[in-house]
């Protein structure tokens, strides 16, 4: 059971320390399917500095939803271990609770499974139709490949055979699709906190909202790509397959356009302002 409130000099109450519980020792079974005290102490800590589940939300930018799974201890809600960590952290030091002390109890729950690609979490805003899906373009060179061998293959048997056919009776081949160079493509993530975000593809809006933490998304253009990441430290960006890491400044606005051509040569750079 929780400690009770104490009540600090100025009249505001503290919220109460977190004593979690033992675990139970060899032979009293696994610790799979009990409770460990983590959702009882984060609801105590929330309720006795009087913050309700949605301004808690706003704060820590973790979905009440999710808030709430932690608060019924409903880890499996959130698909991976890697989410359950991250969150559990970031709202525990919220609540003015040991991280760390939360962490080792929630490892000790149950025996470790094997580890297994994260999803990443359902988004609120709408689905982002601006990046094409994958898959299209290849299809797409599959189908002229089929074309075109089975025009090479009439034409040599008909080499061997007879004379050749005119050009014009000939198939056209439609043209070609655009090669990976005349793309500029950029891939998003959000790995340890959520940000706002700003995406612009050749002069079009295509995303404006909030990348909740965990979030990994792929845009695309043919000419220019503007963006817009505040804090800037919280996203991570690769660029025509070039990873730049982190470029923005955790405590500033990161803004930047790229083209077809950067990192592609040497000479070519993207034009960034943080």
């Amino acid at each position: 059971m929780a400690e009770p409130a104490s009540v600090r000099p100025n009249g505001v109450s503290a919220p109460p320390s977190y004593n979690p519980p033992q675990p139970p020792r060899e032979g009293q079974g696994p610790l799979h399917g009990t409770r460990t005290g983590i959702g009882t102490a984060l609801m105590t800590a929330r309720e006795s500095r009087g913050i309700s589940l949605d301004k808690a939300s706003r704060d820590t930018r973790i979905h009440s939803e999710y808030l709430k799974a932690l608060e019924r201890e409903s880890f499996a809600a959130l698909r991976a271990d890697v989410y359950v960590r991250g969150f559990l952290r970031s709202y525990s030091s919220y609540l003015g609770l040991d991280a760390d002390k939360v962490i080792r109890v929630y490892d000790r729950r149950a025996p470790s499974k094997p580890v297994t690609a994260p999803q990443p979490p359902p988004q609120d805003e709408e689905r982002d139709l601006g990046a094409p899906r994958r898959g299209v373009r290849w299809q797409l060179v599959a189908a002229m490949a089929v074309v075109l061998l089975a025009v090479f293959g009439a034409v040599g048997l008909l080499t061997r055979t007879g004379s050749a056919p005119a050009a014009s009776q000939l198939p056209i081949a439609g043209p070609a699709p655009a090669t990976p160079s005349s793309v500029v493509t950029l891939h998003v993530t959000t790995p340890d906190r959520a940000a706002k975000a700003v995406v612009v593809a050749d002069g079009v809006l295509r995303f404006k909202g909030t990348l909740w933490m965990g979030s990994s998304r792929t845009y695309r253009a043919h000419s220019v790509l503007r963006v817009s990441f505040s804090p800037g430290g919280a996203v991570g960006l690769t660029v025509n397959g070039h990873e730049l890491g982190k470029p923005g400044d955790p405590g500033a606005r990161y803004q930047a356009s790229f083209t077809p051509a950067d990192f592609r040569s040497q000479e070519a750079t993207p034009s960034a302002s943080a």
